[in-house]
């Protein structure tokens, strides 16, 4: 069975949502390309709040970019994005831990990361079942 992890992930002080997705597409992805080797998930997918020029309330983290919220309020979506990795199951998963996390490979991530998000508003949680409903 597949075993799935979102992570929401919010962006540095003084990082553009445009500089943030530019940095976590072109530099982000190959370090992490790397550093998991042959444990690199199934899938790594990336989602990214939608973010206009304006003036938000109730936030301070975007005040400038507010999100595009049809229900809650700009402090619920302060993060960028929305990521979602699919491993074969948790075996997997806990073998791309083991190798991904050594001392060594973490601290190049830890090193990229510190560069345009904000490590301490990360947010992590394992998914369960996921059930699909298509257009007939």
């Amino acid at each position: 069975m597949p075993f799935a992890i979102i992570f929401f992930a919010t962006r540095r002080p003084g990082v553009t949502p445009e500089q943030f997705k530019t940095h976590y597409e072109d530099i982000h992805m190959p370090i992490l390309r790397e550093v998991a080797g042959p444990h690199f998930p199934l899938s790594h997918t990336r989602r990214y709040i939608q973010r206009s020029p304006g003036v938000a309330e109730g936030t301070t983290l975007n005040a400038t970019t507010p999100a595009q919220v049809l229900v809650g309020t700009q402090a619920d979506f302060d993060y960028d994005v929305v990521v979602e990795l699919t491993f074969e199951d948790a075996a997997t998963f806990q073998a791309f831990m083991a190798y991904a996390h050594t001392p060594e490979r973490s601290a190049r991530v830890i090193a990229d990361e510190e560069t345009f998000l904000d490590r301490n508003q990360s947010r992590a949680v394992v998914l369960g079942d996921i059930n699909i409903t298509k257009r007939e």
